[in-house]
């Protein structure tokens, strides 16, 4: 009915002392073996007929019945998680067989598993009383004791056990621990080596992990190559005991560095694997060392074998999509799925393979199913915007942003995105009443400032789009682009050349790669009148960014300036043909028409042409 023997199996496991816990996983399976097997409820024990109980007897068969019932009942409860209901049953069970020591254990048991451990030995010294040769009653005890630091009692349980019989294993490792605790290294290395040389003990490898972890905390001169020796011996017996392995790799680490101990892992795994904590160790190291190959190597012994498939499934996925095996990877994050369909980050992840494979309506799709209340909404929410958008939606990609604004905006893009929309309409008041938003919202982000002043430049707000780049620079003096739009902005208005050619040099040497930086220096140098140097610039950038109108058209116009009229023409013919504002086409055709005149005529352009010509342009 009961197998008591393995209730009391799992507490003594819980009640090793530190030196065991979280040591030897499979220590316990081998100790299952060798208890005695109680089969049978409380009062089919061969209870002393000398001890004399407090309870009127009523009737013996009924006291036997309502006992079996209620130690049942308590076992239920236990199983349950339901304690309490547990102590209190077997209490009442109690009353009706007040002298079952199996009653008491039990009571022992579920004490200690509310970590009100006095009870629990309380209970466990009572019981020990009514049945003191109890082999399983004593090292519950010694177990409890070790557990408060009691330990010359729980020596004193051991020893007793080992007196009746010097072959059993249970007492001598538990004796060990006390050893260890107490630290009686001595004892504790003879314990362990006797026990690793009892034939009768079939865990012989946990024998000799155990000695090593003595030797290790002993410290002494040569204990380390001894503990080593002793690691080896284990993992000879077996193969497969992974903490053996991972405390000999640890050693080698610390002795030798990491490269050496995960060649040790790599080559122990390659010769006895596969091995799950081994694949663990190995897998997180070679993701770290960025060796995806061999990362993904380990993570598929892991895919059948870990107690976490979910993240073992996400990081084979992960790898599979830094190595843009997009198919493959989507079958993994759909497997996962599979079994945890909430799982919002890894359907994140899954839409945003499909944008990776330029597949937007399913990667639409897939962003739009992640839940309001998701840490990843926001984010999903301006994918979906953008894919719409891209799939010639706008009117879908508004909606998607303004589902996402009613909720807690914590990124900016979304303010941002939804000001680009209503700018491509034109809606340049919709625009700023957005980012007055996310000014709101975001007081210190210079990118709003930054937004606002170009909006209100489209609007002609020059003065306001002034005092909101020089907000953008108040907060970020580093802010290249804003220097870049003041600074054009100066030239294009005559005003404030010098200011503007600082501005302009500190965005070069912040942005030397950035061709439109480049042109806005060379567009107020040429407003400067520094025609040579001007030419210089506007060459570099013209050279970096050959397919954008605006700098053609500008380097077109010095060279108008300087009666150049052959290079300004062709300059105006490449602008011409790359610029796709009508306005500025027929800008550019008034250009050509006038030079083509001038050139037919031989006549030298006046100085002041060119101030006929040129258009405002934004930078």
């Amino acid at each position: 009915m009961i197998k008591q023997n393995q209730l009391i199996l799992g507490v003594l496991l819980q009640l090793s002392a530190t030196f065991f816990l979280g040591c030897a996983s499979d220590g316990g399976r081998f100790y299952d073996s060798a208890m005695n097997d109680h089969n049978r409820a409380p009062s089919s024990l061969n209870i002393p007929e000398k001890f004399d109980s407090d309870v009127p007897t009523i009737d013996s068969v009924h006291n036997q019945s309502e006992a079996d019932y209620l130690f049942i009942k308590s076992d239920l409860e236990s199983q349950a998680g339901k304690a309490s209901e547990s102590i209190e049953s077997l209490k009442s069970a109690l009353v009706y067989d007040p002298q079952a020591p199996t009653l008491m254990q039990k009571l022992a048991i579920e004490y200690y598993r509310r970590g009100q451990t006095r009870d629990a030995i309380y209970w466990s010294e009572k019981a020990l009383a009514q049945a003191p040769e109890s082999r399983d009653l004593k090292l519950l005890a010694g177990g409890l004791y070790t557990t408060t630091k009691s330990y010359a009692k729980a020596e004193e349980l051991y020893l007793s056990l080992l007196k009746k019989d010097k072959e059993d294993s249970e007492a001598r490792l538990y004796l060990g621990a006390v050893y260890t605790e107490t630290k009686n290294y001595k004892k504790a290395i003879q314990s362990f080596t006797t026990l690793s040389k009892q034939s009768s003990y079939a865990s012989k490898h946990l024998a000799h992990y155990y000695l090593a972890r003595v030797l290790v905390e002993q410290n002494l001169k040569g204990s380390g190559a001894a503990a080593q020796a002793e690691l080896l011996k284990a993992v000879k017996i077996k193969p497969t005991f992974s903490e053996g392995i991972t405390l000999l790799g640890q050693m080698i680490q610390k002795e030798k560095g990491a490269e050496k101990a995960f060649e040790f892992y790599a080559k122990f795994q390659k010769e006895h694997g596969p091995i799950v904590k081994l694949a663990e160790i190995l897998s997180q190291y070679y993701i770290e060392k960025n060796l995806y190959d061999k990362a993904y190597e380990q993570l598929e012994v892991l895919d059948s074998n870990s107690d976490d498939l979910v993240q073992v499934k996400l990081k084979m996925a992960l790898i599979l999509i830094d190595k843009k095996s997009y198919d493959l990877a989507i079958n993994k994050l759909q497997e996962i799925l599979a079994t945890t369909p909430e799982s919002d980050k890894v359907r994140f992840y899954l839409s945003a393979v499909y944008e990776e494979k330029k597949e937007p309506k399913k990667a639409f799709d897939e962003y739009m199913k992640i839940a309001k209340d998701s840490s990843y909404f926001e984010e999903a929410r301006l994918h979906a915007a953008y894919l719409a958008k891209l799939m010639g939606n706008s009117r879908l990609a508004m909606s998607s942003l303004q589902e996402s604004m009613v909720h807690k905006v914590e990124n900016p893009q979304t303010f941002f995105l939804m000001t680009q929309f209503h700018e491509e309409n034109k809606d340049y008041k919709k625009s700023l009443e957005v980012l007055k938003l996310a000014e709101e919202k975001f007081p210190k982000n210079p990118q709003v400032y930054f937004y606002r002043g170009s909006i209100q430049d489209k609007l002609d707000l020059k003065d306001a789009m002034i005092d909101s780049m020089k907000k953008v620079l108040t907060l970020d003096q580093e802010h290249a682009q804003a220097m870049n739009y003041l600074a054009f902005s100066w030239a294009e208005m005559g005003k404030d050349l010098e200011q503007a050619e600082v501005f302009a040099r500190q965005a070069v040497l912040k942005e030397k790669n950035d061709a439109f930086i480049l042109d806005t220096l060379g567009w107020v140098l040429f407003k400067k009148g520094q025609y040579k140097e001007s030419i210089e610039v506007l060459e570099k950038a013209y050279a970096m960014q050959p397919g954008v109108g605006i700098i053609a058209e500008h380097l077109g116009d010095v060279y108008l300036k300087i009666n150049k009229l052959d290079k300004a023409r062709v300059l105006f013919e490449k602008a011409n043909e790359s610029e796709t504002d009508s306005d500025r086409k027929k800008g550019l055709k008034t250009k050509i028409t006038l030079v083509d005149k001038f050139m037919k005529d031989g006549a030298r352009l006046p100085a002041s042409v060119d101030a006929n010509l040129n258009k405002e342009v934004s930078p």
